[in-house]
């Protein structure tokens, strides 16, 4: 497939868009370093400390940080092909985007290489203040271990599981007697949103309010004031919480990190309110993308959505596959600090660069006919919640949200079609998903 086709043709209005990226991102890192998150020893945009020429960018009518680009699968399989390391336009600057699996898997191991600190204290501190993704060594490894003792089994297994079911079924029940829907709105957003709040035990609080921070939150850089808003808001709702469960903790995750102790350390509150500025975005904002491609991949094979009605055992199969096929998360920014040869290219220190998450889990070496959806297929291992020391903690939650939802449509509506599969898809390159599934059922 030819992806250089006429930008005009392809993404109206895509310069217009790259200048305003680059406005907002060149306010974003002003903040940074107003803020103190910016002095990392690099200045400039794409941090470049370096004077030399970038490469030309390949497919230069479309920036990875902003296109939708409905046909991304498309574009890096023909980057994936030619390109083990491309350089492409991301915030109108070149950034260089791995794309096959064995690359990407080895990059997210080496965080000597591309520090995950480096990148995260540049693109998400600013609003999020210094979260676990920002941390190395043992910082990282104290942190992690409070975090992951506040993600017991127990509240997994017992607090968790008590509401998945009966939220799913609430939700459904609001459009059941329809005969129609939109999902997205209507159910995926709605789902996400309101787990992570019960997760939380957070009271309750409107729901187009918390869906604002949700969405502000990582809104940097591309949004830098309104991000900075959103977070500054969302602390203060925090806090009151935070104080009170300090005092009179529950069941809940939030009362967890309140007291956990780990070799008699805990938590600060500023470690608290970054931890909740990390995953109350990331546990409803991807959690609502990949329920939102699931239905979309079971209501376009039909033949899957018919079989798990006759064989719920056979879910997270189905699950496991709409992660590989769609990855919520579909390109994640990192940076490299030094200059580094990774699959054979010379990136330079200073440089944006792009794992290809969506790109290797479709990547051909490794996944037999990688654009199909097929649950059954041998090949299980992804890239979608990453590998080693940044290993997505919310995981089992993100699979259980999906597993339950998948089982809930499968009983209550078996008849669930999409109203018109041909005005339906994905979109998104950095994060990526359905933004609406119109559907249809019988009334009940």
């Amino acid at each position: 497939m030819n992806v250089n086709r006429d930008a005009a043709q392809r993404h109206t209005g895509s310069e217009l868009r790259r200048d305003r990226d680059r406005r907002a991102l060149e306010h974003a890192w002003f903040l940074a370093n107003e803020t103190g998150w910016g002095r990392f020893g690099y200045s400039g945009i794409g941090g470049r400390c370096v004077a030399m020429p970038d490469p030309s960018p390949e497919v230069p009518h479309i920036d990875f940080a902003s296109d939708e680009v409905p046909d991304l699968h498309d574009v890096l399989a023909d980057l994936r092909e030619r390109h083990a390391v491309a350089p492409v336009l991301y915030h109108g600057s070149v950034a260089y985007l791995i794309t096959r699996f064995q690359d990407v898997h080895a990059a997210f191991s080496d965080d000597e290489t591309f520090p995950s600190a480096s990148a995260y204290l540049r693109h998400s501190a600013p609003v999020m203040g210094k979260t676990i993704q920002c941390m190395g060594g043992q910082e990282h490894r104290r942190n992690r271990a409070l975090v992951s003792k506040a993600f017991r089994p127990k509240l997994m297994t017992e607090f968790v599981e008590a509401f998945l079911t009966p939220v799913a079924h609430q939700l459904v029940d609001t459009f059941a007697g329809e005969g129609q829907a939109e999902l997205v709105a209507q159910y995926t957003t709605r789902y996400a949103f309101t787990v992570i709040t019960r997760l939380l035990d957070f009271p309750p609080t409107d729901f187009e309010q918390l869906k604002r921070w949700g969405d502000g939150l990582i809104d940097f850089p591309w949004d830098p004031e309104g991000a900075q808003q959103a977070s500054r808001e969302f602390t203060a709702y925090a806090k009151t919480i935070v104080d009170d469960r300090r005092v009179n903790p529950g069941e809940d995750l939030l009362s967890a990190l309140a007291v956990v102790e780990v070799e008699s350390e805990r938590l600060s509150d500023e470690e608290i309110f970054s931890f909740l500025r990390l995953l109350f975005p990331a546990g409803a904002d991807t959690t609502y993308r990949g329920l939102g491609s699931m239905l979309y991949a079971v209501l376009t094979h039909r033949e899957t959505f018919e079989r798990v009605q006759r064989d719920a055992s056979e879910i997270p199969a189905v699950v496991q596959e709409a992660l590989r096929w769609e990855s919520p998360t579909a390109i994640l920014p990192r940076f490299a600090p030094k200059d580094v040869k990774w699959a054979g290219y010379d990136i330079p220190a200073g440089s944006e660069v792009l794992f290809g998450v969506t790109s290797a889990n479709r990547d051909a070496q490794v996944f037999a006919q990688p654009q199909q959806f097929d649950p059954w297929r041998n090949e299980r291992e992804f890239l979608s919640f990453g590998q080693g020391l940044h290993f997505c903690l919310g995981s089992h939650l993100a699979r259980r949200e999906m597993e339950v939802s998948l089982r809930v449509f499968a009983e209550r509506l078996p008849d669930l079609q999409l109203t018109d599969p041909q005005q339906v898809g994905i979109s998104g390159t950095v994060l990526r998903g359905p933004k609406a599934l119109p559907v249809r059922f019988a009334p009940r």
